[in-house]
């Protein structure tokens, strides 16, 4: 690199350094008004908290969220302006700033479901008639490991996926309750433990996102697919700290009441659900986990009559596999959701 070309990246630096440090001094000032401290003389588990209140909160000046990229450069503008002045902690890497790092990941995740940072080549959005496709084609269905596994997991992220905090990967049985209204409606229901709360660590936050159970479409409803999905599972993967998403057995039999591993669905395959499902569906397009975020929730009339009988094929597909040759077993070979990726 020539001189001139290293002293214009690092005014670059410099400059993104300052931008990171203004904008953070601002939303100090706004939100801990009292707080006048240089940074660099904030105790580790308070700025901890002032950074994970900023990664969540903070607006551009038009009110507009930032983009997840900037985040990210503001994280690392904050850590060069500290280690100039010699502070004993990496923001960016210690334990001690867990808190704001978790802040600022999920944050990006959010970020990206409202199509955030997207590059040219940009997700197109999962459509209704999409979703029609793929219970048409088994891919969301109650009568397969695979398609009651897709099912599940699109219905929690069209309902939570766009919260903060929510990550599949993480994701555990207990998080998501089953309940029902003082009406007897039943929901499912996930809590929000907001980071940016010093005491989030030790209780869970009252922020509250449900699912409710639509008794009037009882083949799309969310609930059934919820109870559908616990019964399938092994009765060691029905307590709270249990992965919530499992891999499917190599080898299944269609009969057999439990259909899942007690083993979590692998980072991979979770970060593929929509694609994976969308190219055995031969759905065209470039479909991602991001495209759901934008999908439509409601079922025009015509469409929901369709619904309803792609579901009741499914159902009758379902009864004549297992009835064709009694006594026997059924088996369905699931290799792309095979229980060997952990990672």
């Amino acid at each position: 690199m020539d001189e001139r070309a290293y002293r214009e990246q690092n005014e670059k630096t410099i400059r993104s350094t300052q931008t990171a440090l203004r904008n953070f001094r601002d939303f100090l000032v706004s939100k801990y008004p009292t707080e006048t401290r240089e940074i660099y003389f904030i105790p580790c588990h308070e700025l901890d908290i002032y950074l994970a209140s900023f990664f969540v909160d903070a607006r551009q000046r038009d009110g507009s969220e930032y983009e997840p990229n900037s985040l990210a450069n503001y994280q690392c503008g904050l850590e060069r302006y500290l280690k100039e002045h010699r502070y004993a902690y990496s923001i960016t890497r210690d334990r001690e700033f867990q808190r704001s790092q978790d802040a600022l990941k999920q944050k990006q995740l959010e970020l990206k479901f409202k199509g955030k940072g997207n590059k040219p080549h940009k997700s197109m959005k999962l459509t209704l008639a999409d979703e029609l496709l793929l219970r048409k084609r088994g891919l969301l269905s109650r009568f397969n490991p695979e398609g009651l596994l897709n099912l599940v997991w699109l219905n929690n992220t069209k309902a939570f996926g766009h919260c903060t905090g929510f990550h599949s990967s993480t994701l555990k049985w207990g998080d998501v309750r089953l309940l029902t209204t003082e009406t007897g409606l039943e929901c499912l229901e996930w809590t929000y433990q907001d980071f940016s709360d010093p005491n989030a660590r030790n209780r869970r936050s009252t922020t509250e996102f449900r699912i409710y159970a639509t008794p009037h479409a009882p083949q799309t409803c969310p609930v059934q697919d919820y109870k559908d999905f616990a019964q399938r599972r092994p009765q060691a993967m029905l307590f709270e700290d249990a992965p919530f998403y499992l891999s499917i057995k190599p080898v299944v039999n269609l009969a057999a009441l439990h259909w899942y591993n007690c083993q979590a669905l692998g980072k991979n395959k979770l970060a593929k659900m929509v694609k994976t499902m969308c190219e055995k569906g031969n759905i065209p397009g470039r479909k991602t986990n991001f495209s759901v975020y934008q999908s439509c929730s409601s079922l025009s009339e015509a469409q929901s009559n369709q619904l309803v009988l792609i579901c009741n094929d499914l159902r009758q597909q379902a009864a004549q596999s297992g009835s064709s040759h009694p006594g026997s077993t059924n088996f369905v070979i699931a290799g792309s959701f095979d229980s060997t990726d952990s990672a």
